[in-house]
């Protein structure tokens, strides 16, 4: 039975491909983060057939931890996952030795397919990933996060805008899920790591 470990800081996607690849016959292990991945790694003294990371994670990001994990084990297995894919960003997982990048949009027969491509020795990738990084946030989507950036509330922010508690809540909702993020700070973490907000 082939191993897979699953790094992600969000618990409800780790436990949820957990319980989708144990079903198929995976034998899955996670972990939230990439320095509790790798430390997992060393007291295993090997690496697993696979490893499913997250790019976007607090303290080290995919990139990072894929960097670190390829010079522990040279011939490594990564499939990067994006909760929103980059075209850029492709070439960086190749060079850091990941052998396949998908979107976590991706339909779940694919991702199995992607999977079972690369413990083959093959590598994997989305045909369609956005060209350019994420324009599709509105004027007044932008103004709100950039309030929220600065520690404003959503009763602030509504006096500032000219708006109700709700339509700024409202905002906040949508820009949650267009940048895939679980919580407000979150949205402004992406934010920042997408290059929407500079510091």
């Amino acid at each position: 039975m082939k191993s897979i470990l699953i790094v992600d800081d969000h618990p409800l996607v780790r436990e949820g491909m957990k319980e989708m690849l144990q079903s198929v016959r995976f034998d899955v292990s996670t972990s939230e983060g990439g320095e509790a991945a790798l430390e997992l790694c060393r007291k295993r003294q090997s690496a697993f057939d696979l490893v499913i990371t997250d790019i976007r994670m607090p303290a080290m990001d995919g990139f990072a931890f894929a960097e670190r994990l390829r010079k522990m084990y040279p011939d490594a297995k990564i499939l990067m996952l994006a909760g929103m894919p980059l075209s850029e960003e492709v070439a960086r997982a190749r060079s850091c030795g990941a052998a396949g990048y998908l979107s976590k949009a991706t339909p779940w027969e694919d991702l199995v397919e992607a999977i079972r491509a690369i413990l083959s020795g093959g590598e994997f990738q989305e045909e369609h990933i956005a060209e350019e990084r994420p324009g599709n946030l509105s004027p007044r989507e932008l103004e709100v996060l950039k309030y929220l950036a600065l520690g404003k509330t959503f009763e602030e922010i509504a006096i500032i805008c000219g708006v109700g508690t709700e339509t700024v809540k409202t905002h906040t909702k949508n820009l949650r899920a267009k940048l895939d993020a679980p919580t407000s700070i979150a949205a402004v973490s992406r934010a920042y790591e997408l290059g929407i907000l500079r510091p």
